[in-house]
Parts: structure tokens; C-alpha cells; sequence
């Protein structure tokens, strides 16, 4: 199935108003500027993988927006942007904290706890044939099993078949596992309901 991007980037500035009222409503969040426009400014923020500034008790919070139509009890992450040559939002990217939209709740996750996991544990852990037997057999996901502290873990590698009106094509790939994964390695995860 190929995946336009465009589509996708238009229904994820479409969930933007669902987000700021969840940021004015539960959060309380005293000031919100957001980054989705396709000016210079806005496209270097973006570049940065921060789609929004919230501020939160006088604290600014540097955000990261992912949104999921339905909540599979997992957390992906993006390791190649345009698989093999361009890495992920996680090693790209200088949130202080993602945001992960599903229907019924927000998982707040802190970036640095996140990144050092996965960058130090986690993704050297994955073998590189793994991703290019995804990317040759052009399916959409392979499930995989890795061994972390004597505890067995399923894993999903993903691939997004992206495409452009103009006909670029491009392939993006990353991983799934279940929250309890990342909890059980540090990473600071706090759900609230929407």
C-alpha cells in the first residue's frame, strides 16, 4: 500500500485543533505556537521535528506531535526517514518531549529518555538485514524478536511506501513494540486520557 504523503501531512494538521484543546483544556497551557506553515522559519522548526511550543506553568516545552487513529498499545519510532541514507525524526530531532495522539489518550514521552534508549540500546540491537529484507520483500511489516535483560520482546519493522504528487517515491522505516518495552528501560511515559 503506498502512502501519500501529503495526505497524511494535511490529516496531521487537521488533528492540530484537537491538540490545542487538549493543551488549553487538560494541560492548562498558557500560550501555544505552532509550526505549520511552509515558511522558511516554520520549515527549519520542523526540521528539528518540533511541530509546537507549549507553554506549561512558565515553562516552554519544545513538541513533538504523533498521531494514531487507533491506540495499538504501541509506540513507534522512526528510524530511517528515507531508508538507507536518512535517519529517523528520534536521532534527527530536539523535542523536549513527543506527544503521541491516539483516540482516547495522549502519551507524553519524554524525548532524552526516549533517544537514549533507543539509540544506545535499543537500535544497535536490531540487525541491518532485518530492515533491508523489509525494504527488499516491499512488504508494509515484519515481526521480529529481540533479547533485552533475559526478557524476550516482539517488535514490528515498518515500512511506509511514501509518494508525491510530482511522483517522488521514497521509503520510510521503524520500529513498534509495546509501551511496557520502553517503561521497562527507562523511558519516562505518562499517559492521560484526552
Amino acid at each position: 500500500m503506498v502512502h501519500n504523503f501529503e495526505h497524511s501531512l494535511e490529516h496531521e494538521r487537521n488533528q492540530a485543533i484537537k491538540a490545542d484543546t487538549f493543551y488549553r483544556e487538560k494541560l492548562n497551557a498558557t500560550d501555544i505556537k505552532r509550526f505549520n506553515t511552509d515558511s522558511e522559519a516554520d520549515m527549519e522548526m520542523q526540521r528539528q521535528d518540533v511541530d509546537v511550543l507549549i507553554s506549561l506553568n512558565n515553562v516552554t516545552y519544545r513538541v513533538s506531535e504523533k498521531f494514531r487513529d487507533k491506540d495499538y498499545g504501541d509506540l513507534y519510532v522512526e528510524v530511517f526517514s528515507k531508508y538507507p541514507k536518512i535517519q529517523g525524526w528520534l536521532k534527527t530531532g530536539s523535542p523536549n518531549a513527543i506527544l503521541y495522539f491516539t483516540p482516547n489518550s495522549v502519551y507524553w514521552i519524554t524525548h532524552k529518555s526516549l533517544a537514549t534508549f533507543c539509540l544506545n540500546t535499543l537500535f544497535p540491537l536490531i540487525p541491518q538485514k532485518w530492515y533491508s529484507e523489509l525494504y527488499q520483500s516491499h512488504k508494509t511489516i515484519i515481526t521480529k524478536y529481540l533479547k533485552l535483560q533475559n526478557k524476550l520482546f516482539k517488535i514490528n519493522i515498518i515500512q511506509a511506501h511514501n509518494s508525491l504528487s510530482d511522483g517522488t517515491k521514497w521509503e520510510t522505516i521503524g520500529i513498534s513494540a509495546a509501551f511496557s518495552l520502553f517503561e521497562e528501560n527507562g523511558v519516562k511515559i505518562k499517559k492521560m486520557n484526552l
